[in-house]
């Protein structure tokens, strides 16, 4: 009786949240059904099964792997099989219908565009790089933004607005246009926007479109220093900041409209039902060498050759164009609190200057942990979790020989951070963001 019960509570909270345009909906329309699985593996080869079932089998969905536990979703047709195979391997796991889990999560959130409507003047796509002043809202409203997750067109509108209001500070430009035709919109930081500091630090977001907590972590960053200009001269002394924070915007408007889940861009194939490059195997370091693939459906496609997407290719253009004023490159994603640093195509394969990668990686774990002793762990990707080529952080490392490589893993147990929370993360990885900067003074 009491699982019946519960059944009917979460089965009105679907229809009350839905109805109440939360986003329950249209973007999760297919999921019936689904399952996530958090697995706890066991040893070495249920660790090497779930590699190769995120690098070949498209019909999995992998949120999280590491070398101790996976956290995926599973159709209804491979449930039984899926848990068939984890029982022969012996390990333990734990399960959450799809649908329940979303419910809970974003019974709490906000999706109503109206909610930051009027802040700022929309940019309008076809002269993106003119944007009108601002009207003017107290620091309070401001950071109302920050309590929902935007749309592409909010966005960019919160940058415009942010270049407007801060002329001498902060330049609006456009790297380029994704496959759907979207700019992708950068904002540039300094002291005087007329004049190009030595060094940069480049930080992006939203590599993978369901990645939504990692735009409002990097808009934040740009906020809070315009905000503040005094209190961070010195970080801002012969530095220019320059941020992306909607690499992929076909992908991040695709997981609002059709399917929250989505990773890669948009690219579709003449003749294939499959479409998408996962941006984060696409960059020429070692390309498609592990922890790729070649099928297209594959969530880790990796494309038809280096740096071949227009995602890409934008930030190769921006990065080697501007390689040795370059010497931060950061790139934001979700979730799993990991901060990594090259090289992630081998295990057993480290950069000359591990020792100062790391010291700084811990240095920003540090800062992050202070506002609310969130603990991140930091090392390579490929020793952490596993190997897998392509990446920005390789890429900009070993291509490029910027010195400070970094791929930054935000908090959370799932793509979805509550509304009342994305506060409180861009807060703390704020502090994260502050100490890497501080660092590019070095070089």
């Amino acid at each position: 009786m009491a699982k019946m019960w519960q059944g009917i509570v979460w089965s009105l909270t679907f229809c009350l949240v839905g109805l109440a345009g939360f986003g329950l909906g249209n973007n999760l329309a297919g999921y019936e059904g689904y399952t996530k699985y958090t697995v706890q593996h066991g040893d070495e080869d249920a660790f090497r099964y779930m590699v190769d079932l995120q690098t070949n089998d498209a019909e999995l969905d992998f949120w999280l792997l590491t070398r101790n536990s996976s956290v995926l979703t599973v159709s209804p047709k491979r449930k039984s099989q899926f848990e068939a195979r984890l029982s022969s391997l012996g390990v333990n796991y734990e399960m959450q219908p799809l649908m329940e889990l979303m419910a809970a999560l974003q019974a709490n959130s906000s999706y109503a565009e109206g909610d930051s409507d009027g802040e700022f003047e929309e940019c309008q796509q076809e002269n993106c790089e003119q944007a009108e002043r601002p009207r003017r809202r107290t620091r309070r409203q401001a950071r109302g933004f920050f309590s929902h997750y935007p749309r592409y067109h909010e966005v960019l509108s919160f940058m415009s607005g942010l270049a407007a209001r801060y002329p001498q500070y902060c330049r609006y430009e456009s790297l380029g246009r994704s496959n759907e035709g979207r700019h992708i919109a950068a904002l540039s930081i300094s002291l005087n926007s007329r004049v190009r500091p030595r060094r940069v630090a480049y930080i992006q977001a939203a590599t993978h479109g369901r990645e939504w907590i990692t735009t409002q972590t990097v808009l934040y960053l740009a906020y809070e220093l315009l905000s503040n200009l005094r209190a961070f001269t010195r970080v801002l002394q012969d530095v220019e900041i320059f941020l992306v924070p909607l690499v992929n915007p076909d992908g991040y408007e695709y997981t609002h409209t059709t399917d929250r889940f989505w990773r890669k861009n948009r690219h579709r194939y003449a003749g294939h039902s499959c479409s998408g490059v996962d941006i984060n195997r696409n960059f020429g370091n070692h390309w498609n060498y592990q922890g790729a693939s070649q099928n297209l459906c594959s969530e880790v496609y990796s494309g038809t050759a280096p740096n071949s997407e227009p995602e890409t290719s934008a930030v190769v253009r921006y990065l080697e164009f501007n390689r040795n004023r370059v010497k931060l490159s950061l790139d934001v994603h979700s979730f799993g609190k990991f901060i990594f640093y090259p090289y992630g195509y081998a295990k057993n394969t480290v950069p000359p200057t591990v020792g100062t990668l790391r010291s700084v990686a811990l240095r920003a774990a540090n800062q992050i942990g202070r506002y609310r002793g969130t603990r991140y762990t930091t090392g390579t990707s490929a020793s952490i979790l596993y190997e897998a080529s392509g990446s920005l952080d390789d890429f900009a490392y070993g291509n490029l020989g910027i010195p400070l490589s970094y791929t930054l893993e935000l908090p959370g147990d799932e793509f979805h951070v509550p509304a009342h929370d994305i506060i409180h993360v861009c807060k703390e990885t704020f502090a994260g963001f502050i100490e890497f900067i501080r660092h590019v003074s070095l070089y």
